[in-house]
């Protein structure tokens, strides 16, 4: 039996929430393959796969656990474990992370207890003050940092001198010098997955992008050469962007068709497309072959190297959903959020994409704090526009600051948000839910933003149907047939889901 385990926790949600993140944990993959690479037993365990459909209230919160409850989740770990590592990255579960993480140490409380993720990265001291059951965190890129851990440990020998590392002792916080990106990505090993619930995503038309038949997830690049200001990338990734190989993200593929039957591809990268050249031998991989399967780039898309030409190779590859990152339509708030797009190119990429028949869907964040009605009329207008060209869909999420970035420091300083509390992070939960929203804008109130969100959504709806009315008839077909073809039937899809799975739980 193995003695090193990793952990992938449930997912901490609102009953309507707009964003899904039920999808394969390509995190704990590409660490169990970095492991298993190197002769090591790993067991891993995904609380979401393994009960993909239990939604848990959590006391206290408007919050549900998607996956299994907690003492279900400690059961599956092996007993004899020495090392566990836990993967918490997201901000709003940390307080349900930190319950888990507690009950795994009562029951192994010799084992070292290690926590990475992006969460962690942002919030180093603060967990490991607010969380003692936990031995060591792993800050920034995990695979060589847990490796050398891992061999540290095995061999005898004390992991906290290493860099990435940080722990407490007696004496406080120790947060070790950050450890160097890898430098050679193509150098990783894959993602191993022969002991994740796989089939429960693709049977179950679970995934990142929109649901067009059994999907697998894959990183093409990782990082993102932006410092926009509301971004926690930049402190868990640095500002170094590096692709794969074409000929190994397609060999990858053509491996998970053969073996898992995969019909279609999610790419999960931050920045997926910023250099032409690595995109058209990319295609040119795909069209070359004898392969016909779709692919997708649900993440948030720059428009910079997206012309008509790349436009064109997308669509022929089989690339059929795509998300633009637009995030704001003013240009003084792009340039104060460090957002480095120029809106006339990005409208120009979008319709080439839409004339295409790309489905377009765009990211935008509303009432920055520093944003003026001014700028938000601009912001809200901007989406309508994008639905009277053909966008099919559009997030609106209230700004939410993210610990590690640049922004939610600047509050901090400023004192206009109580931070590092379980408060906080329980406000974080419901940060794309229809019925809530939390104001960091002088200019609104909280329910200023609830009902500001519900008129974008009519007016960006409605305008899009009154240009394009079969779309109406396309969306009732795709609910009741079962089908997807855009992210708002997937949203609907879910929060379907939910409410059925709640009723369903309270009878």
């Amino acid at each position: 039996m193995s003695k090193i385990v990793l952990i992938r926790p449930p997912m901490v949600l609102s009953q309507f929430s707009l964003s899904t993140s039920t999808t394969p944990p390509i995190a704990i993959a590409y660490l169990a393959g970095t492991l298993r690479a190197k002769g090591f037993e790993v067991q891993t365990i995904d609380a979401i796969g393994e009960d993909i459909e239990r939604l848990t209230p959590i006391e206290g919160t408007v919050g549900l656990a998607l996956g299994l409850p907690v003492d279900q989740i400690i059961e599956r770990i092996n007993p004899d474990a020495e090392i566990i590592g836990y993967s918490a990255m997201f901000s709003c579960s940390w307080t349900h992370d930190k319950r888990v993480i507690e009950g795994i140490r009562e029951r192994f409380p010799s084992a070292l207890i290690i926590v990475g993720g992006e969460h962690v990265t942002g919030c180093t001291e603060h967990v490991l003050k607010d969380c003692p059951a936990i031995d060591l965190c792993a800050r920034g890129e995990g695979e060589e940092t847990l490796l050398e851990i891992v061999k540290t440990t095995l061999d005898g020998k004390d992991p906290r001198p290493l860099n990435g590392v940080a722990f407490c002792d007696d004496g406080g916080v120790h947060i070790n010098a950050p450890r160097a990106r890898i430098r050679n990505i193509d150098d990783i090993p894959e993602p191993d997955w022969s002991d994740l619930p796989l089939a429960a995503y693709m049977d179950g038309g679970y995934g990142h992008g929109v649901n067009l038949g059994r999907s697998m997830p894959l990183m093409a690049t990782r990082g993102c050469p932006f410092q926009c200001t509301f971004c926690s990338s930049p402190g868990m990734w640095t500002t170094r962007w590096q692709a794969r190989s074409p000929q190994l993200v397609f060999n990858e593929m053509v491996k998970y068709i053969k073996k898992y039957d995969a019909e279609n591809f999610d790419l999960y990268d931050l920045t997926a497309i910023v250099k032409k050249d690595w995109i058209m031998e990319f295609t040119d991989l795909i069209l070359a072959s004898d392969y016909s399967f779709t692919w997708q780039l649900p993440s948030g898309t720059r428009s910079e190297a997206l012309d008509g030409e790349v436009i064109d190779r997308l669509w022929q590859s089989g690339c059929r959903n795509m998300n633009y990152a637009p995030e704001s339509g003013s240009e003084t708030v792009l340039k104060r959020i460090k957002k480095k797009v120029s809106l006339p190119k990005l409208v120009e990429s979008m319709e080439a994409s839409i004339k295409r028949g790309l489905n377009v869907k765009i990211n935008m964040i509303f009432a920055f704090p520093e944003d003026t009605p001014r700028e938000m009329l601009a912001n809200f207008t901007f989406g309508i526009k994008c639905a009277w060209l053909g966008v099919n869909d559009s997030s609106f999420i209230p700004y939410v600051p993210y610990p590690g970035s640049e922004l939610y420091t600047q509050l901090v300083e400023q004192n206009k948000i109580e931070p590092m509390s379980d408060a906080y992070f329980n406000s974080l939960i419901p940060f794309s839910d229809l019925a809530f929203a939390k104001s960091y804008n002088p200019h609104l109130r909280d329910k200023h933003l609830v009902w500001i969100r519900y008129l974008y959504f009519m007016a960006f709806y409605g305008t899009m149907f009154l240009r394009r009315p079969w779309r109406a008839v396309s969306i009732l077909t795709n609910m009741f047939s079962g089908k997807q073809a855009s992210r708002g039937e997937e949203i609907l899809r879910n929060i379907m889901a939910r409410k059925k799975q709640l009723k369903s739980a309270s009878s």
